[in-house]
């Protein structure tokens, strides 16, 4: 099968950080920037190792996570009886009749954007990344009510709940004891298996997109993860699979488990940056 992945590069390169605060923020023109210190912004995660580096570094990750809700609702898109002109839209239409604009197209805010079900390895190869990722996915259950948010190794385990409380110290006991084998040993086929089979049920549908946060590397079978994913897209839902690894330079995806999630990826990006995690926006808006 040939692989449907968006395999479009990383947005980040390693540099040293500089330790300067920053703040998620919006452009002005619907684009997210996670930060104004620009050597944060672009750092490989993995380079983050003094303590007030990687808090600086979550503190953003979770304001880029709860950005990100807020970017795709208020987002519009084309409709036939939008609330408002669609000039991009018109402007293209128009070059086909001289310019002159016959037909004014509309825009108009979604009925509903679409709905985020995130999965989050944990295992020992992700553990530079895990930490982050994860405070991300807190801004993120905490701006979005509909979103749904799952960590796994060896077993899948459903943290929404645990993201979702406004106590940190409470929400970090709650994860403690939810994540029993964190930084340990990987059986992603296994867990995305028992996603399919089980949580995706009730969770996963037509609008959902379904966000997997892992390098690829698997103890199982590569045909499970192959397995698992076929369930999940019959369901409709749209795959986006970010892998820090894929942001270092010279990579390829020749992990048995990641080649073999390719064919059903709809879009396979880097996330070893915040740049790559507020970049995010543009891919969700365009599935």
């Amino acid at each position: 099968m040939t692989p449907r992945a968006n395999t479009a590069g990383s947005a980040g390169s390693a540099t040293a950080p500089d330790g300067q605060e920053g703040a998620a923020d919006s452009d002005g023109t619907g684009k997210l920037i996670a930060s104004e210190n620009r050597n944060l912004n672009r750092s490989d995660l993995r380079d983050l190792v003094r303590p007030e580096e990687i808090a600086e570094a979550e503190d953003v990750a979770r304001q880029i996570g709860a950005a990100l809700r807020d970017k795709r609702s208020r987002r519009r898109v084309a409709a036939r009886k939008g609330d408002r002109l669609h000039f991009r839209k018109t402007i293209r239409s128009s070059l086909a009749t001289g310019g002159e604009p016959l037909r004014l197209l509309r825009k108009r805010r979604p009925d509903r954007t679409r709905k985020i079900v995130a999965l989050c390895d944990v295992s020992g190869s992700m553990s530079v990344y895990a930490q982050v990722f994860l405070a991300f996915l807190a801004g993120l259950m905490r701006a979005d009510t509909a979103a749904d948010a799952y960590l796994f190794h060896t077993r899948l385990v459903r943290i929404t709940e645990a993201l979702r409380d406004k106590d940190a110290m409470r929400a970090i006991g709650r994860l403690s004891l939810m994540a029993d084998g964190f930084g340990g040993g990987s059986k992603i086929g296994p867990s995305l298996m028992r996603f399919a089979d089980t949580y995706a049920k009730r969770f996963v549908d037509g609008r959902s997109v379904v966000l997997i946060l892992s390098d690829g590397y698997d103890t199982e079978p590569p045909a499970m993860i192959a397995a698992a994913l076929e369930k999940l897209r019959k369901r409709g839902c749209k795959v986006i699979w970010l892998n820090p690894l894929k942001g270092w330079a010279d990579y390829a995806p020749i992990a048995e488990g990641m080649a073999a999630a390719l064919p059903y990826l709809d879009t396979f990006k880097a996330a070893n940056t915040l740049a790559d995690l507020a970049a995010l926006e543009h891919d969700l808006v365009s599935l």
